[in-house]
C-alpha cells in the first residue's frame, strides 16, 4: 500500500533545538569540575545503582545479551530521560514497536512488529493485567478488548520496560505479537536509603493551559537477625488538559443512500415521491422547501454508478458519488488526572530464600468536552427526519480521482452539538512472590496475584440544537484534501438560529439528547509454581504449573428522546455558549473561528436529563435493550523445558527447549430483550494446545551473538466477541450476535537475528521474522436458521405476534433461515520482516564529541492475508463468497526511530524522532464503495534536556510533538476522502528533579 503522507524534514526550530544541544552541553563540559572522592563515595552510597542514560542503556544491552530470546529492554533512567507522558510513548523506542495515539496525541496502545493491541500481552510484577478507558466515537468510543491501555499509568512508576518478541514454554501463552513486561521499583534494587521528588510544569499551544506533575520515590533497606527487610513506596500524579481541534466526515455515504437527493422540477423520476404528511408535491420536497436542484448538477451526481466490488449487478443512481454523512468541525477538550502508587516489601532471610510483596493502584479521571457543528442531512431517511431526499443540489464537482471534492446544496439541516464524557479507570494489583534454594541444584519458585481494572462511565450526555432548512450550504475540498472550506448557509454563531422542541408531525428536527453509562471489569488472577534441576553445569531442567482465571464483564444502558419544549422565559441564548478561538493550525479561510454551542451546565440546570427519571420524559434508562455481558476463561497450564549451554565445534550454544500445554474453558453469557423480559443466553468453549518452543544463541567471535527461535503461539478471540449477545430486526430478517465457538487465532513463529556487541554500550543487530497465522478473525455476514443460533424464542415475539401458528404470524420464526452477522474464524496468512537496531555511543571521536551517541532502528514487516467481505449465500449461485487480501488492520510497513543523544557528567539532551508508515483501519472490501480506511503515516518529533545543578538537583525541559503531527484518517484507497482529520499541539515540560 503506498503511503501518501511523506515524512517533511525536521523543520527549522528542530534544529536550532540540536544547535542549542551542541552548543550547551560544551559549556557544561568546561564548567564541569572533576567530582572528589568523598562526592563519589557518597553518591555510589545514596543513588540508584542504574545511573545516567549511558549505564542504563548498558544495563538494557546486557539485559538484552544475557537473554536466549529475543528481548528489547528500557532501564529506569531511560525512561526518565526521555519526553514521554506514558508508557505507550516510552515503549515507541523499541525496534518494531509502533505507537498508536489516542484523543488529544497522547500516546494509548502500541503495536509490535505490525500486530495490534489486541495481539500484545502486558504483565506488571508477571502477572497478566487489562486496562481500557474510553474516546471519542470515531475512536471507538471506549476499549472494551484485550488491548492494553498504557495511558492509565506514568511511566515514572516503572523500574524496566521489557519487549519479549519470541516465544518461551516457561512464558504464559496469549501473545502473537509480544509479552510486555512491566515491573515497578523494589527496595532491593537499591544500594540502599533512596528518595527522590520530582515536580514538572507542561503548557500546550492549542489548550494554552499549564499543568502540574509531581513524582515521588522512597525505599530503604535494613540488615536484622532475621535476614534483609526493604520497603518502597513511588507515587506519580499528574493532570493535563488536551484540546484537540479537526474536522471529521463520520462517515462516507453514497448518493442513493437514504432515499437520495430531492429531484429538480420535471425530473423524469420524482424524488421523494408525493406524500401529503410531509408536504412533498411535484414542486416541494416538504413544507416550504421547494425543489431547487440544478438538473445539470443533479445528473451529474446521479448519473455515477458503482458496482460495490461487483456485489450489484444493477446499480442504483448516485451510488457512485459519495459525500460526507455528516460533515462537521470538532472541538474536544480533555480534563486529565492521573494518579499512580506502587508499594514493594521484600524480605531475604538468607541468600537461598526471598519473598516479594508488590502493591500498585492506579486512577486514571477524566471528563471530554466535545462541540461539533455539522450538517447532518446527508446521513438521514425521509422516514427518520427530513434528511437527504429535502436536500436539493445547487452545484457539483469532482476530481479526477472521482472524489466529491465541492457541493453546493439547499435545505440542509444544521446541528450545534455538545457532549460531557466522565469516565475513570481503576487499577489495582498485587503481586505475592518468593523462591527458595532447596539444594544448590534445586530451587522453587511461586507466584500468586490478582490484577482488576475498572472503566466506570457514569456520565455521557449528548444534547443538540437544529436549525432545520439551510440554503446556500457548501463543502469545498479543492484547495485543502484534509479540512474543507464549509459555508452554513446561515450564522452559526447567533444562537436564535437554532432551536430545540419537539419533532414536528411531518417529521422535522428541533433537537434530541442522549445519554449513556457503561461499566467494564476485568478480573485476572494468577498462581503458579515452577522449579529447576540442574542436572550438570549445561543442563538445567525446569517445570512449572500455573492456574489462571480472567473475568470480563461489560454492561451498558442508553436513555434520551426528542420529546422536551423549553419552559416559558428559557431561549436559545440562555442555554448556549460561544466557541471561539478555533481553527488555528487547521488552515483555509472557510474554518469558522467560532459558532454558537451547547453550555451543558446550563442545560441541565433546565432539564436534568441526568436523574434518569419519569420526570424527565426520555431520560429513564432503557433497561430491556441493554446490553449485558460477560465472559470467564479458566486456564490450566504446564510446562517442561530444558535449559542448556553446550560448545559446538568450540562454538558456544546456550538457550532452552521445551513445551508447553494450556487448556482453556471459556463460558460466557448475555442478558437479552425476549418480549420484554431480560433472559440470559449462555455459551461455552474448550480448547486444548500444546505449543513448543526452542530459542538457541550462539556467540562467535568478535563479540557476535547470531540467535535463533522458533515456537507454536496463541491469541485468545476479544471477548466481546465470544459473548453471545445479540440484536434483531425482525422485519428485515437480520441478527447479529456473538461467537462463543470461535478458536484463538495460532500462529507457527520463526525468528533469526544476528547481534555484534562491537564496543562498550554499543550494538548493532540485524534480524528476519516470520509468522505463519494459520487462522485470523473476522466479522461476516451469512445465514443460518434461527433455531440453530442458540436464542431464546421469545426473542422473536412482540406486538402480540406468534410463532406456533396464530395470527397475526411473527415476522421471522424459529424457522426462518435469517442473515447472521457474526465474528469467524477465516483462513490467515504470512507474516514476515525485518529489522535493524543500532546503539552507537560516539566514544571514538576526541573530546567534547565523545559524549554524543546515536540510536536508530528500523522494522519493515510485509502481511497478506484474506479477508471475506461477502460470504457464499447458499439461495444465489454457488461460488460468489467475496474476498479481498490485504495487510492486517493496525499494521503500519514500515517504522523507524532516531535518537541523538549528549551526555556527561552535569549535562544530558536528546533529540527522537518516531516514524511509522500510513497502516489500514479496516478492510471495507468495496461491499460499500469503499476498498479500506486508512490512517496516514506520522513522525513525531520530540527533545529534552537536563542539567545537575548539584549530584541530587537536576533541571528538565522537554518538548512533545515539535511538528504538530496531525492524525488523518482516510477512506478509499483510489478517491482518499477525509474521514478525520485533527491535531493537538505541541507540548513544553520544565520540570526539577532532586534525589538522595
Amino acid at each position: 500500500m503506498k503511503n501518501r503522507n511523506h515524512s517533511s524534514p525536521l523543520k527549522p526550530s528542530v534544529l536550532a533545538v540540536i544547535g542549542v544541544l551542541a552548543a550547551m552541553s560544551a559549556q557544561a563540559q568546561e564548567t564541569t569540575p572533576p567530582a572528589s572522592a568523598s562526592e563519589a563515595k557518597s553518591a555510589e552510597e545514596q543513588v540508584v545503582v542504574v545511573t545516567g542514560f549511558r549505564a542504563s542503556l548498558n544495563s538494557a544491552l546486557n539485559t538484552k545479551r544475557a537473554s536466549d530470546g529475543i528481548v528489547d529492554v528500557i532501564k529506569a533512567e531511560d525512561i526518565a530521560k526521555f519526553p514521554d507522558a506514558n508508557l505507550a510513548e516510552s515503549l515507541q523506542r523499541v525496534p518494531g514497536v509502533s505507537l498508536t495515539r489516542g484523543d488529544g496525541g497522547e500516546g494509548k496502545q502500541i503495536t509490535v512488529r505490525g500486530l495490534n493491541a489486541g495481539f500484545t500481552r502486558v504483565r506488571i510484577n508477571g502477572i497478566e493485567g487489562v486496562t481500557a478507558t474510553g474516546a471519542s466515537d470515531i475512536n471507538g468510543s471506549t476499549n472494551r478488548g484485550r488491548g492494553f491501555d498504557f495511558s492509565v499509568f506514568a511511566s515514572e512508576l516503572f523500574n524496566s520496560l521489557e519487549v519479549r518478541k519470541t516465544s518461551e514454554a516457561a512464558v504464559e501463552e496469549g501473545s502473537l505479537g509480544a509479552t510486555v513486561d512491566l515491573r515497578t521499583g523494589r527496595p532491593f534494587d537499591f544500594k540502599g536509603r533512596t528518595f527522590s521528588i520530582g515536580a514538572q510544569g507542561m503548557h500546550n499551544s492549542v489548550s494554552k493551559t499549564n499543568d502540574p506533575r509531581v513524582t515521588a520515590l522512597y525505599s530503604d533497606r535494613w540488615k536484622t537477625s532475621y535476614g534483609q527487610f526493604g520497603a518502597l513506596i513511588s507515587a506519580a500524579y499528574s493532570k493535563r488538559t488536551a484540546q484537540e481541534e479537526g474536522y471529521e466526515a463520520v462517515e462516507l455515504l453514497s448518493a442513493s443512500n437514504d432515499g437520495g437527493f430531492c429531484s429538480p422540477l420535471g425530473a423524469a423520476v420524482q424524488n421523494p415521491a408525493n406524500n401529503a404528511v410531509k408536504g412533498v408535491t411535484a414542486t416541494n420536497c416538504g413544507f416550504g422547501v421547494p425543489r431547487t436542484s440544478n438538473t445539470a448538477a443533479y445528473n451529474d451526481v446521479m448519473g455515477r454508478t458503482d458496482n460495490y466490488g461487483g456485489t450489484v449487478a444493477n446499480p442504483l443512481p448516485g451510488s457512485g458519488a459519495f459525500a460526507p454523512r455528516i460533515p462537521r468541525f470538532r472541538r474536544s477538550l480533555t480534563e486529565y488526572e492521573r494518579t499512580g502508587l506502587t508499594g514493594a516489601l521484600q524480605w531475604r532471610p538468607s541468600s537461598a530464600t526471598e519473598l516479594n510483596l508488590d502493591l500498585m493502584g492506579g486512577k486514571f479521571n477524566n471528563k471530554r468536552y466535545d462541540n461539533y457543528i455539522s450538517a447532518i442531512s446527508f446521513g438521514r431517511s425521509m422516514a427518520q427526519s427530513n434528511g437527504k431526499p429535502q436536500t436539493s443540489i445547487v452545484d457539483a464537482h469532482f476530481n479526477d480521482n472521482g472524489s466529491w471534492d465541492y457541493g453546493k446544496f439547499n435545505a440542509v439541516d444544521i446541528r450545534t452539538e455538545g457532549l460531557l464524557d466522565v469516565y475513570s479507570t481503576t487499577f489495582k494489583q498485587y503481586v505475592l512472590s518468593g523462591r527458595h534454594d532447596v539444594t544448590d541444584r534445586l530451587k522453587l519458585d511461586f507466584l500468586t496475584g490478582r490484577s482488576r481494572s475498572d472503566l466506570d462511565e457514569p456520565q455521557r450526555t449528548t444534547v443538540q440544537f437544529d436549525s432545520p432548512n439551510a440554503n446556500g450550504y457548501s463543502f469545498d475540498f479543492r484547495n485543502n484534501r484534509n479540512v474543507p472550506t464549509i459555508n452554513f448557509g446561515i450564522d452559526v454563531t447567533n444562537p436564535n438560529n437554532f432551536s430545540f422542541a419537539p419533532q414536528e408531525a411531518d417529521g422535522t428536527f428541533h433537537g434530541q439528547f442522549v445519554g449513556r453509562y457503561l461499566h467494564t471489569r476485568n478480573t485476572l488472577k494468577t498462581n503458579q509454581v515452577t522449579a529447576a534441576f540442574e542436572a550438570n553445569d549445561n543442563l538445567t531442567l525446569r517445570t512449572g504449573l500455573s492456574r489462571r482465571n480472567n473475568q470480563w464483564t461489560n454492561v451498558e444502558i442508553g436513555s434520551g428522546g426528542n420529546g422536551l419544549r423549553l419552559p416559558a422565559g428559557v431561549t436559545m441564548d440562555s442555554i448556549s455558549r460561544q466557541i471561539s478561538g478555533f481553527g488555528k493550525g487547521l488552515g483555509g479561510s472557510g474554518v469558522p473561528s467560532s459558532w454558537a454551542a451547547v453550555d451543558l451546565n446550563k442545560f441541565l440546570a433546565v432539564y436534568n436529563i441526568e436523574c434518569h427519571c419519569a420526570a424527565v420524559p426520555g431520560s429513564e434508562y432503557n433497561y430491556l435493550n441493554q446490553a449485558n455481558r460477560g465472559v470467564e476463561e479458566k486456564i490450566d497450564a504446564a510446562f517442561l523445558m530444558a535449559d542448556f549451554n553446550y560448545d559446538l565445534f568450540n562454538i558456544p550454544l546456550r538457550g532452552n527447549v521445551g513445551v508447553r500445554h494450556a487448556r482453556t474453558e471459556m463460558n460466557s453469557f448475555a442478558l437479552v430483550n425476549a418480549n420484554g423480559t431480560l433472559e440470559p443466553v449462555r455459551g461455552r468453549n474448550r480448547y486444548n494446545d500444546y505449543l513448543p518452543a526452542l530459542n538457541v544463541s550462539a556467540t562467535l567471535h568478535k563479540d557476535v551473538m547470531l540467535r535463533f527461535s522458533a515456537g507454536k503461539t496463541l491469541a485468545r478471540p476479544e471477548y466481546t466477541d465470544l459473548a453471545p449477545s445479540s440484536t434483531l430486526n425482525a422485519q428485515v430478517q437480520t441478527v447479529t450476535i456473538g461467537n462463543p465457538n470461535l478458536s484463538p487465532i495460532r500462529a507457527k513463529t520463526f525468528d533469526l537475528q544476528a547481534e555484534w556487541y562491537y564496543d562498550k554500550n554499543a550494538m548493532v543487530s540485524v534480524g528476519a521474522f516470520h509468522k505463519k497465522i494459520g487462522t485470523f478473525i473476522q466479522g461476516v455476514s451469512d445465514r443460518a436458521v434461527f433455531s440453530s443460533l442458540g436464542l431464546p424464542d421469545s426473542v422473536l415475539l412482540g406486538g402480540g405476534c406468534s410463532i406456533t401458528g396464530g395470527t397475526p404470524a411473527c415476522a421471522t420464526l424459529p424457522s426462518t433461515t435469517v442473515v447472521v452477522n457474526r465474528q469467524v474464524n477465516t483462513p490467515g496468512g504470512p507474516l514476515t520482516g525485518y529489522e535493524f537496531n543500532l546503539q552507537a555511543p560516539f566514544s571514538f571521536l576526541p573530546g567534547i564529541w565523545s559524549n554524543f551517541g546515536l540510536l536508530a532502528n528500523y522494522t519493515y514487516v510485509d502481511s497478506k492475508i484474506t479477508y471475506i467481505t461477502r460470504v457464499d449465500n447458499p439461495n444465489t449461485p454457488a461460488n460468489e463468497q467475496l474476498t479481498q487480501r490485504a495487510n492486517f488492520t493496525g499494521l503500519s510497513p514500515k517504522a523507524h526511530n532516531l535518537t541523538l543523544f549528549y551526555e556527561d557528567p552535569k549535562f544530558s539532551a536528546r533529540v527522537s524522532a518516531a516514524h511509522r508508515s500510513s497502516y489500514l483501519l479496516n478492510v471495507l472490501g468495496n461491499v460499500q464503495g469503499h476498498d479500506f480506511t486508512t490512517v496516514d503515516g506520522s513522525t513525531n518529533v520530540d527533545f529534552s534536556m537536563s542539567y545537575n545543578l548539584t549530584p541530587q538537583l537536576r533541571l528538565s525541559f522537554e518538548g512533545q510533538n515539535l511538528n504538530d503531527t496531525p492524525l488523518r484518517y482516510g477512506r478509499d484507497n483510489q478517491r482518499n476522502d477525509t474521514l478525520l482529520y485533527v491535531h493537538s499541539g505541541r507540548t513544553f515540560v520544565v520540570g526539577m528533579n532532586y534525589k538522595y
